[in-house]
């Protein structure tokens, strides 16, 4: 099933409107998934995803307190903001970076206390046992 964008009549997957979010149009506008549509603001740039490191337990060879590494649109890394990437911690953020930045709560997902607020995950490194670091994230919309 399609939904048609209000204002050019490009067709969006129904699956894009799963979290109740709207989607921006190539055209300039964002529009839901019963099709009502608002103007974008001028000069506003697209949704991210902004993903912190909050503290490191160990010793991490990649990742320093308050590194970052920036997510647009949801999905796309962008290097030129992005502080450090480690493979290994990809592993733990992959599981909700499309959830957090449809808007879910991070309460429904056990990753925070606190409803409305940032999330956070850790780096699978056991680091007692390897000698690495362990590294908790927060991850916002941004």
């Amino acid at each position: 099933m399609a939904i048609i964008c209000p204002n050019c009549g490009r067709q969006y997957d129904v699956t894009l409107f799963e979290f109740d979010q709207a989607v921006d149009c190539d055209c300039g506008i964002s529009f839901d998934r019963n099709g009502r549509a608002a103007p974008k603001e001028a000069g506003a740039s697209r949704a991210r995803l902004v993903i912190s490191v909050q503290s490191i337990k160990g010793t991490c060879p990649v990742y320093e307190v308050g590194d970052r590494i920036m997510l647009d649109e949801g999905y796309k890394v962008n290097l030129g903001e992005t502080d450090n990437i480690c493979m290994h911690s990809l592993a733990s953020l992959m599981p909700y970076y499309v959830a957090l930045y449809n808007g879910v709560d991070p309460t429904q997902l056990g990753l925070s206390r606190t409803s409305g607020g940032p999330a956070f995950v850790q780096c699978l490194d056991p680091c007692d046992i390897t000698g690495g670091g362990t590294v908790v994230f927060k991850i916002e919309r941004g």
